[in-house]
């Protein structure tokens, strides 16, 4: 069983009356990608700026490489490196020379380590430029080397490839699996976009409306997925046939004028065509396709609720 890491336990937030984060638990482990995905305003944020010790919890727990953040907040944090929204760096100085300032605010941060993280992170060729100079993907990387110097157990990274183009994002995406797969870093990922989970991480638990939906392993959300199909049909009756489908199937039907759209084990769709025709309803077209991981995002996300800010 892998390390854990990073422990929270029912985490919440809450503001005035409102809960922002809603009794969240999950763990993650060591030489892991976790992907933390949800609709824009679904309580990201503000679950990380709580682990980064950024903002106070109202109630729960959270651990870091086995340290309360409650009980022993600095060497909790100690065990932590990120970037939460964007990487902070004085631009008219070099990336040298914020490597070293950076490094300055700890103790036992040897000129080597700077070498070290600065190679990792393969900006050797251009650490010595002035910051205003660097792509947004150059100042995510020497971010990330700042975030590593004092060689933390657990990456966090909010939103990592937010404005970087595709090379950039493909190479974002190399550097973190190799942090994680081959230097056995945890790597904490929070996005909205859908496509870049999938591609980067090894696990993804899906939030919304401040409540954690569910954490899977991208296999069992691959597994979770066979044997279901993505159903559009157009109808001469779509309202009707939304309340009987929903009713005698119990599953979420969307329905736009004539269509109605929904996901079903393949092995019902001939029970859904004879339903339908029992009760007048005539079938005019039919459309099967393999249900997404997108499809279960957006069936997750929009029985959770409004998204909250």
């Amino acid at each position: 069983m892998a390390e854990v890491v990073l422990d929270v336990q029912n985490l919440t937030k809450i503001y005035g009356k409102i809960k922002r984060v809603d009794n969240v638990s999950f763990q993650v482990y060591a030489g892991e990608v976790f992907g933390f995905l949800g609709p824009n305003g679904a309580g990201k944020t503000t679950t990380i700026r709580m682990i980064s010790g950024l903002a106070n919890m109202s109630e729960g727990e959270i651990f870091i490489a086995g340290h309360s953040i409650k009980k022993n907040f600095k060497k909790a944090v100690s065990c932590l490196g990120g970037i939460i929204e964007n990487p902070e760096m004085y631009k008219y100085m070099t990336g040298y020379d914020n490597m070293k300032y950076y490094a300055s605010l700890y103790d036992g941060i040897t000129e080597e380590d700077i070498r070290d993280v600065v190679q990792l992170v393969k900006m050797e060729n251009r650490i010595h430029e002035k910051v205003k100079k660097y792509s947004l993907g150059m100042r995510q990387r020497v971010g990330i080397a700042q975030s590593l110097l004092h060689h933390p157990r657990i990456l966090i990274l909010d939103e990592p490839t937010n404005g970087l183009d595709p090379a950039g994002i493909h190479e974002m995406r190399d550097f973190l699996k190799m942090l994680a797969h081959e230097r056995g870093y945890s790597v904490f990922i929070s996005s909205h976009i859908l496509t870049e989970m999938q591609l980067l991480c090894d696990r993804v638990g899906i939030i919304a409306n401040g409540k954690l939906l569910a954490v899977k392993s991208m296999d069992e959300w691959t597994e979770a997925l066979e044997g279901s199909v993505n159903l559009k049909m157009n109808v001469s009756d779509a309202v009707k046939a939304k309340e009987i489908i929903t009713e005698e199937f119990k599953i979420s039907v969307y329905a736009n004028k004539s269509l109605i759209n929904f996901t079903i084990a393949s092995e019902l769709v001939p029970e859904i065509s004879k339903t339908l025709a029992r009760n007048d309803i005539a079938v005019l077209s039919m459309y099967t396709g393999e249900k997404s991981l997108e499809d279960t995002f957006l069936e997750l996300t929009s029985t959770a609720g409004t998204a909250i800010k």
